[in-house]
């Protein structure tokens, strides 16, 4: 069926019908979605590439994937649910997500030039932000749409959405030391990560609240993966002094801690605490002991940001001007057998 029957069987005209397929604000809600049901019904599309080329837009949103993230399937699942959630939003405007993944940050630099350049897609999203991070200030020099997954001292006055992780330090210092432990470490990713600046920062400022020493032996960094937390913790019970407990960012650098331990014959919650930091897939939830952490709804955190996105368009914005240019997302805590007690 062609838009010419859809308009005669809906009683409408043809401009009508094609305003209410492309979510103008001209036809009313109601008439929107009695379009879209019989559109649906029929099975009619537009002819997206004619639209596109009228419009000058592919009508398709990239999210660049953080370097390396294949070969961490717990972060992943992290990134599939926040993919699935910016779809959902994305497809009530009739357009579609596309995910590029890399090797590595320069690769995915160059990818994303190639990708505003020709312009593949109409805005993405950047995650695993650095504290100078060259890829905003690119797209913020050419007023590309973009939506930053984290924080950054680069690109200027820009969108972001950042996960709160100085609440998840304050409460992991504050919990660790009322169970008694003096000597809590911390492990975090390098690359210069915007996360871990904030984490360590947020560490410093509640250890110091709590009374208690802030030893620059106790910070460790390595790469966000199992290999970086098992170095860490080796690292760690190195020390002349070892820490009693230890509080990492990822469940990736903590799954890597308990192996470690398991080499040593010594056990997660007893013989030293641990807190996962972000639990982003559900492998936590099987480890013995089960490992404490913060848990994410990365769908709806997908769906905010996919608004935020669109509202930085004339014809969307109405609809999702309500999101706010910059969020800290709040963090669930999950309290397991990890850090002892």
């Amino acid at each position: 069926m062609g838009i010419r029957k859809l308009a005669s069987e809906l009683k409408l005209s043809v401009s009508t019908v094609s305003r209410a397929l492309n979510d103008s604000d001209e036809v009313s809600d109601e008439t929107r979605q009695r379009v879209r049901e019989a559109a649906l019904r029929h099975g009619y599309a537009p002819n997206r590439a004619a639209e596109s080329l009228r419009k000058g837009r592919m009508n398709t949103v990239g999210l660049m994937l953080p370097a390396r993230l294949e070969e961490e399937n717990y972060t992943l699942a992290l990134f599939m649910r926040l993919a699935d959630g910016l779809q959902s939003v994305l497809a009530e405007h009739g357009m579609d997500l596309v995910m590029y993944g890399s090797k590595s940050y320069e690769e995915e630099f160059a990818r994303l030039r190639r990708v505003v350049e020709r312009r593949h897609v109409d805005g993405v999203i950047l995650a695993g932000t650095r504290r100078l991070d060259e890829r905003l200030d690119y797209v913020a020099d050419r007023r590309f749409p973009f939506v930053a997954f984290g924080r950054s001292e680069s690109g200027g006055e820009h969108t972001w959405i950042d996960l709160d992780f100085e609440s998840a330090a304050a409460a992991t210092v504050s919990r660790l030391a009322a169970l008694g432990h003096q000597r809590i470490a911390i492990g975090t990713p390098g690359n210069d990560a915007m996360q871990a600046h904030i984490y360590l920062n947020a560490w410093r400022k509640n250890m110091a609240a709590q009374g208690l020493a802030v030893d620059e032996a106790c910070v460790q960094v390595n790469e966000l993966s199992e290999r970086g937390g098992y170095l860490i913790t080796e690292a760690l019970l190195a020390l002349p002094e070892p820490p009693t407990a230890i509080m990492f960012q990822s469940d990736s650098m903590a799954i890597g801690a308990y192996r470690k331990l398991h080499e040593l014959g010594r056990t997660p919650g007893k013989d030293l605490a641990i807190c996962g930091g972000v639990l982003a897939g559900d492998v936590p939830e099987y480890l013995s002991p089960r490992l404490s952490g913060y848990t994410v709804d990365s769908y709806e955190l997908g769906r905010h940001m996919a608004s935020a996105l669109l509202a930085q368009w004339p014809e969307f914005a109405e609809r999702h001007a309500r999101e706010p240019q910059r969020q800290v997302w709040p963090l669930q805590l999950r309290v397991r057998e990890s850090e002892g007690g």
